[in-house]
């Protein structure tokens, strides 16, 4: 496969989730200032990668021996932490000044649209240094999780645009710290995993990692539902899907 089909599998995922969040807003933002976040999003690579690399001759296992004990501390801070912080930081330094953001919902839209450039820039160097098979793996893992971060990066924020004082503060203490600990629960099994003996021990990492990324996927759908309730929003189709699997299976046990 070309390099161009390369570079067009690594970021067509992002451009698509990107675009369905956009779609689904009930005043659609400027398709200009959603690319400024999208780029912004994949310019916060470079202070992650700033960061990581010091962080990384500290906290990143070396041995068996202390692989137990420093790999969740690294995943945590080294990885997860730096990474929604950066996020975080240019979301925050473009969002709090930004005219277009006059309802809540438009933080959930521009914190995945810099999620998803963050996750874009990443999903590049994977894929063309990994191939295909890799992007097409990312594209229905990965990169959806970097969505499910920012969703709930906005959500926070969004509640904190209503709120004020402490309450506020808290909130948007949370729009880094819940992503975060998500962040850290996805990749932990799958640094685990890297080095694990054998497939006695892989199946388990791989099924708390499924987990991981379910329960969160199902906690954003509820969100998202209550968001779009409360703000007269379309329902966007994948909400709509697991809206009508619900009354199914409550159609079900009523029979």
């Amino acid at each position: 496969m070309g390099v161009l089909w390369l570079g067009v599998l690594a970021v067509g995922p992002g451009l698509c989730l990107t675009h369905v969040v956009w779609a689904r807003d009930r005043e659609r933002e400027p398709l200009g200032n959603l690319l400024v976040y999208l780029l912004l999003g994949g310019l916060s690579v470079i202070p992650a990668v700033l960061l990581e690399i010091p962080l990384a001759g500290l906290l990143r296992p070396r041995g068996d021996a202390l692989r137990f004990f420093l790999l969740p501390v690294w995943v945590l801070f080294g990885v997860a932490w730096v990474e929604e912080g950066s996020k975080r930081l240019l979301l925050l330094a473009r969002g709090r000044s930004d005219r277009h953001i006059d309802e809540p919902f438009d933080w959930v839209v521009y914190a995945v649209a810099v999620a998803l450039g963050f996750a874009t820039i990443e999903n590049l160097v994977y894929v063309l240094h990994k191939g295909a098979g890799v992007g097409v793996l990312r594209a229905f893992t990965a990169v959806p999780a970097h969505a499910l971060d920012g969703t709930m990066m906005g959500w926070r924020l969004a509640r904190a645009a209503r709120l004020t004082g402490a309450a506020a503060r808290r909130e948007r203490r949370l729009a880094l710290w819940e992503p975060t600990l998500w962040h850290a629960a996805y990749d932990l099994p799958l640094f685990a995993l890297q080095g694990s003996a054998g497939a006695g021990s892989a199946l388990p990492l791989l099924l708390v990692w499924i987990g991981v990324l379910t329960c969160q996927w199902r906690i954003c759908v509820a969100r998202m539902r209550e968001m779009i309730r409360e703000q007269h929003h379309a329902t966007p189709p994948l909400l709509a899907l697991d809206e009508l699997a619900r009354r199914l299976r409550q159609r079900s046990r009523a029979w």
